[in-house]
């Protein structure tokens, strides 16, 4: 089975004045996630119309879930062939989630079209197709996609076998690859392509010309101004960087970016990548979904997570030690679209928030996924604090705060 693991933090330290007044939210629109990418240096792709899958009729029942304040349960479910593997929110009427493809995540190893589906804040589009089943041949389906969005709108998908396709949400381009970055000697935990839980990726755009790729054998792809930088890749000079199951990369701006690979932090400073290590040192363990992954309200605070806990940084800072914060466990994914709230979701779908000062205990939201529970348990938030939840079955359920965000607003304590 394959997770992809998140979390939040639990700060003592406390965001001085000074660098308060320097971070700004996050470019409203704008929300990352885990995804693959291909190759190709070349400009990014006008959508072209794609095929509609017949129909979005629901094939699974959802399983009642008592909702906190806030919270509204999903009306129906609509997971394409594959599972749901990635979800991305730009606003309360525009979210998009990918899944499809080959996807050993389910008992029968389901391999299919890479599918789409987009939600206008009532109900869900039926799906529509980004990258078709391949026939017998060398064609290689998509595995894990991850998806993210921002303004305009603006999507870019990516998955474990390399493939980038961008659109609006709907049409999308012809899948294009990114292909390899310079190659180092293969690391011994890493089986290979075609493994399950062996390929996984993460994407992340700030703005319609900007977007970083990383994936779990330590290759990062750069889009800049509309076209691929040269790729890196990182490790040692005798063993690449690997990591099974899932990874993060969350990038607050063009010019700063954070990603986390197993044991490995990557930083993109608007020129190029460097490494630095993770705050563990023990690898994180496939086997428990122990990944990582990573928001960034701004430039200058970051949170990871991982399993049951958290850490953050602000810039100048080093890594706090990981602290718990869902003694469940599981967390697959977080979003921080302020420096006062983060919402991070684990595998049997509770989510734990951050308020500024303190984190919430771990509240159920959704059921825990039955048909392809080796997917990941995604979230999703917007700078008006909507935020969307959902499972590999398709079970979601959306957040409202009671009262919009205030403006501005005290310095608050670190996640």
């Amino acid at each position: 089975m394959r997770r992809f693991a998140a979390g939040a933090s639990c700060a003592a330290l406390m965001i001085t004045a000074a660098a308060c007044s320097t971070q700004a939210s996050v470019a409203p629109g704008a929300t990352h996630h885990g995804a693959t990418v291909s190759t190709s240096p070349t400009t990014s792709t006008v959508p072209t119309t794609t095929t509609t899958l017949p129909s979005a009729t629901p094939t699974t029942v959802v399983a009642p879930v008592v909702q906190a304040p806030g919270w509204t349960g999903s009306l129906t479910s609509l997971p394409p062939g594959g599972g749901f593997t990635s979800l991305s929110c730009i606003s309360d009427t525009l979210c998009v989630a990918v899944g499809g493809g080959a996807n050993t995540a389910d008992a029968s190893d389901t391999t299919g079209s890479g599918v789409t589906v987009s939600w206008d804040g009532a109900a869900w589009s039926e799906p529509s197709v980004y990258y078709a089943a391949p026939a017998v041949g060398p064609t290689v389906a998509p595995v894990l996609p991850a998806v993210a969005c921002t303004g305009g709108p603006f999507c870019m998908i990516v998955d474990g076998s390399g493939h980038v396709s961008t659109g609006d949400g709907t049409n999308w381009s012809v899948p294009s690859s990114l292909g390899m970055g310079p190659t180092l000697p293969a690391n011994p935990s890493d089986p290979g392509p075609g493994h399950a839980d062996s390929r996984s990726v993460a994407v992340s755009c700030p703005t319609s010309t900007f977007c970083a790729v990383v994936d779990n054998t330590g290759h990062t792809y750069t889009l800049r101004d509309g076209a691929w930088l040269p790729p890196q890749s990182f490790g040692t000079p005798s063993t690449a960087l690997y990591q099974a199951g899932g990874i993060g990369v969350w990038c607050s701006s063009s010019s700063s970016c954070i990603a986390v690979v197993g044991t490995s932090i990557l930083d993109w400073d608007g020129g190029t990548w460097h490494e630095e290590p993770a705050p563990w040192t023990a690898a994180p363990d496939a086997a428990t979904a122990q990944a990582g992954a990573v928001a960034c309200p701004t430039s200058t605070l970051c949170a990871i997570v991982r399993d049951t806990g958290a850490s953050y940084r602000i810039t100048g800072k080093s890594w706090s030690p990981l602290q718990t914060v869902d003694p469940r466990g599981g967390l697959d994914s977080i979003s921080c679209p302020t420096i006062s709230f983060c919402l991070a979701a684990d595998r049997g779908g509770s989510v734990v928030a951050w308020n500024g000062s303190s984190w919430s205990a771990p509240q159920k939201v959704i059921p825990t996924a039955t048909e392809y529970t080796g997917d990941p348990t995604t979230v999703s938030c917007t700078g008006n604090r909507f935020c969307m939840v959902m499972n590999g079955d398709g079970d979601y359920a959306t957040y409202t705060p009671a009262q919009p965000p205030v403006a501005g607003g005290s310095t608050p304590a670190a996640p």
